[in-house]
């Protein structure tokens, strides 16, 4: 089973281990791209990443986190939306405001399976 739990989520960050979740193709600018957040476990709490890349993956490189920002001022690896002092208010905020699925969690480095997946579907229902 790839995705957590809610609990499973809670659990993973509770432990400081970081989780991410897929969020699916953007368009800024009119360049395609994609976005996905992390929440990362540190000591002055969860701090939530968001990251908005260009789709230039292919079926040899999937590593979504190695592509490039859309964003040139961003930090290399996401923008830091927030540093919350608990795991449910990360999660809550996470769900709220940038439209994560409580149901679609998954641990540190599995966001690029989720890619795959998506690029497989995107072929079969262009």
């Amino acid at each position: 089973m790839r995705h957590l739990t809610p609990a499973f989520a809670l659990s993973a960050l509770q432990c400081g281990k970081q989780i991410e979740q897929f969020l699916g193709a953007i368009e800024i600018d009119g360049r395609p791209g994609l976005r996905w957040i992390a929440l990362s476990p540190g000591r002055a709490g969860i701090t939530i990443y968001l990251s908005e890349v260009e789709d230039v993956g292919t079926d040899a490189f999937l590593d979504i986190t190695e592509f490039p920002s859309l964003a040139p001022e961003d930090e290399t690896w996401g923008r830091e939306i927030a540093v919350l002092p608990t795991p449910e208010e990360a999660l809550h905020l996470s769900e709220r405001e940038l439209a994560a699925d409580p149901q679609r969690w998954v641990n540190d480095g599995i966001v690029c399976d989720e890619y795959q997946d998506f690029r497989t579907a995107r072929r079969s229902n262009p």
